[in-house]
């Protein structure tokens, strides 16, 4: 409007300079202007009529417009009978109301709106005054018609607007646009601000058309506006009208975005492909060879599509070409491929055969045998290898094992090459093993290892022999025979189940006892060397030796000893524990191997007897018997000692019992030393005399209070120590006194003791005891001490060094653990003692008696 409206006023300002330039230059000459006048019609147009005022003494008395040839007025203005501004207007039925002639303006004006094209032609103004001449203005008017009904049509014929299509990229566009209009119009297309076409024709009808060819549409014509545009005139502004056009795109590129790789036979991958610039989205199929795979597709955006697929590769897909295809539907042969050949990784496939001219049935020791391992991989096997019953087998020419590649050669096969075999083959994917193939070697019967080869029988016992040998076929017949240095005793009591054989022997003889061999035989041959088995006596096992305490605790006891014969027949080592305090069974355990054992959870500061003894299934043996203590728990020890409270009449009692002992000891005291000086007179008068007395006095002769010899004890002496209880501790099962050097030796008519016992047996024979041999330990029982005749002089005994070894040596320190129990029904001691070779106090541990 606003455009319009600065049109409107350019107009109107060029009328009036057009007409009032020639009315300028012909004022002078000429009484008729003239002027060429152009208006657009359906708008408005003014006509100058170019006159003057007259003077003062003259008037303007009539006005009149006149077109054409026409010689009524269209239009007049009457003033005769009055002033000018008076004046009447009247206008014909052509003008109608759409005319009004204005003399105010300069120069007065007819105003004609809107214009028609009826209203086109020549103009006249006429105006006559009172006095002066008549003036007149003539005018050509041209009306301009606009162009009208600018319309596009597609090649069809189709009035079309707006957005158009959708047109396929590369396909061809044909538009019309046709425009009419006074004068003819031109018609011109344009794309944007860039002109396309401007040929145009008129049509028989006068109407103005312009056809648009576009060959092949690309990817920038989408959604371009292109506009048909009609002008007739420089004084309007030019008509148009626009279309859009819409197409459909080609997918500008497809491509597999996953790494074209190998492919795990069996590892399932996951394959994106994408494409892009297809309007609407594209579509993408997958193709593995000539087989379609179903796809997952995701558009992103409004030209980018995403497809997935999750693809199990199998070894079949070898070679084949997978392929990515998009492309957009409504395009015909729009579509684009990217994809690859497969290639597929896989586990070698391994199928294991026996060579082509081997007969399995036939194979026999001494044999050629081989193996082919056929192989299938990809990427091909970078190593084989051969197992025999799941172990690495490596070629050893000279045991006549040859692998070669893929081959297996066995040379002159034994029956130790019988089992199963397999070929093992690795590449990238993994390793893989072939199926077992068992290798059947038949061969002649063997003995078959680990078996029961010694056999313990006594004398008419019936024993069952087992001979089992390995063979194949198994088919095995048996012959036995016994061999006892002597003679070869054919054995026809057997039964036979394939390769066991089981004969029943009796032993009736003392020379039925030897070698039972057994032979067996099939369809390869005789066995070449029999099974042997020897038939030995029978009985209980002898009991075990040597036995002695390795280890005491305060809960543990181990004790070890040697194994004796075990009676021809396995045997096994039993231990009873006996509490002796409590005179009860505290533990049993029984060992296969060796007869050895610890014993644990035991009491603390115990005696124990302990029974070993061996058994087999013929019986048990006699025990051996040991003494053990544990040691004695530690004391417990209180952090804090609390001083005991004494009451006033308890410490007058304990002063009390205090001062009479001390009295009693001076009283000891001073009559001690009264009783030493007078034996030192007494001592000096006999030394004399002493040096003369015999080294033994004889049992009926009176005792002599006085007497001082060391090494003899008198009677009453020996009464005393009875009556006491007995001094000492009984160590072993024999004592040695000594010499007077220091040395021990064995006494003469010294006899074991019997465990027990309390008392000192004093010799009926009036023999002499000497101090020695009373003051030895006695911890389990008092020893019997007998004299032989003629009795035995015994030279002096250091009695004050002696007394000192006795209290060096307390009773309690003694060790008694290893100490042997003996019964009456032991051997005597004498054999004992030389069998063993006893040197010390020490070896009394490793005595040991049967019970």
């Amino acid at each position: 409007m606003l455009y319009t409206a600065h049109c409107s006023k350019f107009v109107r300002l060029f009328f009036v300079l057009y007409f009032l330039l020639p009315f300028v230059k012909g004022s002078d000459d000429s009484e008729v202007i003239s002027a060429n006048l152009t208006a657009i019609e359906d708008r408005s147009v003014v006509l100058p009529c170019n006159v003057s005022f007259p003077p003062e003494n003259d008037a303007i008395s009539l006005v009149l417009w006149f077109r054409g040839d026409s010689g009524v007025p269209i239009y007049s203005l009457d003033a005769r009978n009055g002033s000018i501004y008076k004046a009447f207007h009247f206008s014909d039925d052509i003008l109608g109301t759409r005319a009004y002639f204005n003399l105010t303006s300069k120069p007065p004006l007819l105003k004609i709106e809107p214009v028609k094209k009826e209203d086109e032609g020549e103009y006249e103004c006429r105006v006559d005054y009172r006095r002066a001449r008549t003036e007149k203005w003539r005018g050509h008017l041209r009306v301009i018609v606009p162009p009208k009904n600018v319309v596009i049509m597609d090649h069809e014929g189709t009035h079309i607007e707006g957005i158009i299509g959708r047109f396929n990229e590369g396909s061809f566009l044909l538009l019309s646009c046709e425009a009419g209009g006074d004068p003819t119009p031109a018609v011109t297309w344009w794309r944007d601000s860039a002109l396309l076409d401007d040929d145009y024709n008129v049509t028989p009808r006068g109407i103005a058309r312009n056809e648009l060819l576009i060959k092949r549409l690309q990817r920038d014509h989408l959604m371009s506006v292109l506009t048909c545009q009609a002008s007739n005139s420089d004084f309007n502004i030019p008509v148009s009208r626009s279309v859009t056009v819409d197409l459909n795109l080609k997918p500008l590129d497809v491509r597999i975005s996953t790494l074209k790789r190998p492919l795990s036979a069996g590892r399932q991958v996951e394959i994106v492909c994408q494409s892009s610039g297809s309007r609407p989205p594209a579509r993408i199929l997958w193709w593995k060879g000539t087989e379609r795979i179903s796809k997952t597709t995701v558009p992103r955006n409004d030209n980018v599509t995403v497809s997935k697929i999750t693809f199990l590769p199998m070894i079949e897909d070898h070679g084949k070409y997978l392929s990515c295809q998009a492309d957009n539907p409504m395009i015909p042969n729009s579509a684009l491929e990217d994809g690859w050949t497969l290639t597929i990784f896989y586990l070698p496939k391994l199928r294991l055969s026996l060579g082509a001219n081997i007969q399995h049935d036939t194979i026999k020791e001494g044999s050629d045998v081989y193996f082919d391992c056929n192989i299938q991989a990809n990427p091909w096997v970078s190593e084989v290898g051969w197992r025999f019953e799941g172990k690495p087998l490596f070629s050893k020419t000279k045991e006549g094992i040859i692998i070669s590649n893929q081959t297996l050669v066995l040379q002159k096969v034994t029956r130790e090459r019988r089992g199963r075999y397999q070929c093992v083959a690795a590449n990238v994917e993994g390793e893989v093993e072939s199926e077992e193939i068992m290798l059947r070697v038949h061969y002649a019967p063997v003995c078959k290892p680990d078996q029961k080869l010694v056999y313990g029988v006594a004398r008419i016992e019936s024993m069952i022999i087992r001979c089992e040998v390995l063979a194949d076929p198994e088919d095995v017949t048996f012959h036995w025979s016994l061999n006892n240095t002597f003679e070869r005793i054919e054995i026809r009591s057997f039964t036979t189940n394939g390769t066991i054989s089981e004969a029943t022997y009796k032993p009736r003889t003392r020379y039925g006892y030897g070698i039972l061999s057994c032979w067996g035989k099939n369809e390869i041959g005789a066995q070449k060397e029999p099974c042997n088995y020897t038939i030995i006596p029978a009985g209980r096992p002898d009991p075990v030796k040597n036995c002695e305490i390795t280890n005491r605790t305060i809960t543990v006891i181990e004790i070890k000893c040697e194994a004796g014969y075990n009676g021809g027949l396995k045997q096994m080592f039993h231990l009873e524990v006996f509490n002796s305090p409590l005179d009860r069974l505290q533990i049993n355990m029984s060992e296969n191997d060796f007869p050895a054992f610890t014993v644990n959870n035991l009491p603390p500061g115990t005696n124990f007897l302990l029974a070993i003894y061996a058994s087999n299934s013929k019986g048990k043996s006699h025990s051996v018997a040991l003494t053990a203590t544990t040691l004695p728990a530690p004391e417990k020890r209180t952090a804090k000692i609390e001083n005991p409270i004494i009451s006033p009449v308890l410490a007058i009692l304990i002063g009390i019992v205090g001062a009479l002992v001390l009295m009693a000891v001076l009283i000891v005291i001073i009559m001690r030393l009264r009783a030493q000086q007078e034996e030192k007179g007494s001592v000096e008068q006999d030394v004399v005399d002493k040096s003369h007395t015999p080294l033994q006095k004889d049992m009926d002769d009176p005792f002599d209070p006085d007497s001082r010899e060391p090494d003899v004890i008198p009677a009453s002496a020996i009464d005393s120590y009875e009556r006491n209880g007995g001094i000492g501790r009984v160590t072993g099962v024999y004592h040695t006194v000594h010499n007077g050097k220091d040395r021990p030796r064995n006494p003469s008519g010294l006899q074991p003791t019997v465990l027990g016992t309390s008392s000192v047996a004093v010799p009926t024979d009036k023999q002499e005891v000497t101090y020695a041999e009373l003051s030895m330990p006695t911890s389990h029982a008092s020893t019997a001490v007998r004299r032989t005749n003629p009795p035995t002089e015994y030279a002096q005994i250091d009695f004050f060094r002696h007394a000192k070894q006795l209290v060096l040596q307390p009773d309690h320190e003694e060790d008694d653990s290893h100490i042997t129990a003996e019964t009456p029904l032991m051997e005597a001691l004498s054999s004992i003692a030389g069998r063993h070779r006893i040197t010390s106090v020490s070896d009394r541990s490793k005595i040991s008696t049967t019970v």
